[in-house]
């Protein structure tokens, strides 16, 4: 049953995705040698934020507001990014770059506390600095998923209290999205549709929620979710 599922994030296959280059801390090497450690506090803790970029024409739509977005929430973590804004966009070009990249891209910015002199939560062992790993692939949509379009399921599991896991940050822990959606994976759906402690329509676990009635769009407040990029401008 599970092999006819997709996703909102399914793409068009590309063979180009392959050999792509990816940056991992101020290298550009092969996938296949792309390495973090296994000390690393995104790998043993979740302890880390990522920001999901698009590629059009050699433009990256929104760009400053990622950043923002970014650079706010390492500050709630304190998390040290260890480069200039400047610098790290620099970073994502050149990644672009060295994979002759220019249309029709999806680009994953992640950053980590680092790697750690012992496997425990304490920052103070993070003692090496950041990761700063950047992925870039081709990524066109699946004309077949725009077609079928995604089937949802509202599962028990919600999307928490800010004094919990604050949904807002684009953290590397995604359990509670992760726990939802295999909800909606036993229940034969495509993806979870995620409440707010309240009860109400929120999200799914993978990306903002709209739903058009009566010739308005909807969504929710905003205060239990993802704070979206282009679900503000979408408001806006």
């Amino acid at each position: 049953m599970t092999d006819s599922l997709v996703s909102t994030h399914d793409a068009a296959p590309d063979a180009r995705n392959d050999d792509i280059l990816i940056y991992v801390n101020g290298e550009i090497v092969h996938r296949d040698a792309a390495r973090v450690s296994v000390y690393d506090s995104g790998f043993l803790l979740g302890d880390g934020i990522w920001e999901g970029l698009r590629l059009y024409d050699g433009h990256i739509p929104f760009l400053e507001a990622h950043l923002d977005r970014l650079y706010e929430a390492a500050l709630f973590l304190d998390l040290d990014i260890g480069k200039t804004r400047a610098n790290l966009t620099q970073a994502v070009w050149d990644t672009l770059k060295a994979n002759g990249m220019t249309t029709d891209v999806h680009i994953r910015l992640m950053v980590t506390r680092g790697r750690k002199i012992k496997p425990f939560q304490h920052p103070h062992l993070s003692v090496y600095g950041p990761t700063i790993v950047i992925i870039a692939e081709h990524s066109k949509p699946d004309d077949g998923v725009i077609e079928r379009g995604i089937s949802l399921f509202t599962v028990p599991h919600h999307r928490g209290l800010p004094l919990t896991q604050d949904a807002k940050l684009n953290s590397h822990s995604k359990l509670n999205c992760i726990i939802a959606l295999n909800q909606a994976v036993r229940a034969g759906a495509d993806e979870a549709l995620m409440l707010d402690p309240f009860g109400f329509v929120n999200t799914t676990n993978a990306c903002n929620f709209f739903i058009v009635r009566k010739g308005a769009v909807w969504t929710s407040t905003g205060d239990y979710c993802m704070n979206g990029i282009t679900r503000q401008k979408v408001i806006d």
